[in-house]
């Protein structure tokens, strides 16, 4: 909203608060950006949309003692004045959207208002006709509950969303994040999957096809339905922890990983960390060194429909057909993709070879246990 628009909304909402909480709540200050965010924005590790708020108050005050006062923080030119605070406005928001606020008092003020917040506010928060009509007009929304919660209040909401959804596992990582940042949380789910999380960030070994089906002793079709379990939910959870700002490392799958002690676990986790310029996780089956020409280089992208790549098989031969390289590659977050067939097609024109990519649009497997294979049949070009 704009600083006007801001103003208009900050009055019914402070209205609101005295009603529900009581007329102490005037000797408190309230700051609140003017603008709608998704519960990822908000429940971040360290809070950092409270900080952000609290640091404007404190300026406010220009070193001065502490004055109740209402700051609502609009835009100027479709910016705020402080980058921190802007709304990220990203596809698939909601459906629950919030305009945070915090409430500013001196200590032996703060806690007893705490305590009133935590056991009242979302019990008899229902924000009242004035603050609904404001926000009808101001911002073009059309709320279908409107209430007053605490960031405690949210965590529990977002836990019973996920929950229902059955990522119970994504919630156990966020709410570490959020309020245990010095212990170590893991877990393990059904597929394979694996998460260890410490200081507001979390590691994950990647899992190859070949891997999985020799864990699971599978034959191509189990390992092909099963290892697409295991990407999945890797994806979703990967993107879930993402977009509450927790950072995500995939790692090598080393063994200690799945070791009994979490703390030493996590150190191996930290140990075989791939590196963030590098988006993808290589299993190098044949690798011939010091080469420096060859005849062709062939990549075939690993896919289903549901899934899109999952990992890409990268061929190198000489002239006589000798194979110099055979690896795949597994892209480990999004940008992956790209960066692999880019990788390889500057592997290609360093070693004067032709490139080719095959995308026959299946995952190409054979053997018990299975295991990933070149797309070979390729003349008709898949």
């Amino acid at each position: 909203m704009s600083r006007d628009s801001a103003e208009l909304l900050a009055a019914p909402i402070a209205d609101d608060l005295r009603r529900i909480i009581g007329e102490e709540i005037a000797e408190a200050g309230l700051v609140m950006p003017a603008a709608l965010y998704d519960l990822t924005e908000i429940l971040r590790p360290g809070l950092p949309m409270v900080e952000a708020l609290l640091d404007i108050y404190r300026g406010s005050l220009r070193g001065g003692p502490f004055q109740p006062q209402l700051l609502s923080l609009g835009s100027s030119g479709g910016r705020f004045p402080e980058s921190a605070l802007a709304p990220l406005r990203r596809p698939g928001s909601g459906p629950l959207l919030a305009i945070p606020f915090a409430l500013v008092a001196p200590g032996e003020q703060l806690d007893p208002l705490r305590r009133k917040l935590e056991s009242t506010l979302l019990e008899k928060g229902r924000a009242g006709l004035a603050t609904d009509r404001a926000l009808r007009q101001l911002m073009g929304v059309e709320p279908v509950h409107l209430s007053y919660a605490t960031f405690h209040d949210l965590s529990a909401l977002l836990k019973v969303q996920l929950e229902h959804a059955e990522f119970g596992g994504l919630w156990q990582l966020i709410e570490a994040a959020l309020y245990r940042p010095d212990s170590v949380e893991r877990i393990e789910l059904e597929p394979g999957n694996r998460f260890m999380g410490s200081a507001g960030a979390v590691w994950t070994p990647w899992m190859t096809f070949d891997e999985w089906a020799s864990r699971n002793a599978a034959d191509v079709d189990t390992s092909l339905e099963g290892y697409g379990r295991w990407v999945r939910m890797q994806r979703q959870y990967m993107a879930g922890l993402q977009s509450h700002g927790i950072q995500v490392t995939a790692t090598a799958p080393a063994k200690g990983t799945a070791a009994a002690d979490p703390e030493v676990a996590l150190s191996i986790a930290q140990a075989h960390a791939i590196e963030a310029d590098r988006p993808w996780y290589r299993q190098s089956i044949i690798d011939q060194q010091g080469v420096t020409s060859a005849a062709v280089v062939t990549v075939t992208e690993q896919a289903t429909p549901e899934l899109g790549p999952v990992a890409y098989t990268a061929l190198v031969q000489a002239a006589d057909g000798q194979l110099l390289t055979l690896a795949h590659d597994y892209p480990v977050h999004p940008d992956g993709m790209q960066a692999i067939l880019d990788h390889w097609a500057g592997h290609a024109d360093s070693l004067g070879a032709a490139w080719q990519v095959e995308r026959p649009g299946r995952v190409i497997a054979g053997g018990e246990p299975a295991q990933l294979q070149p797309w070979l049949d390729y003349q008709g070009r898949a």
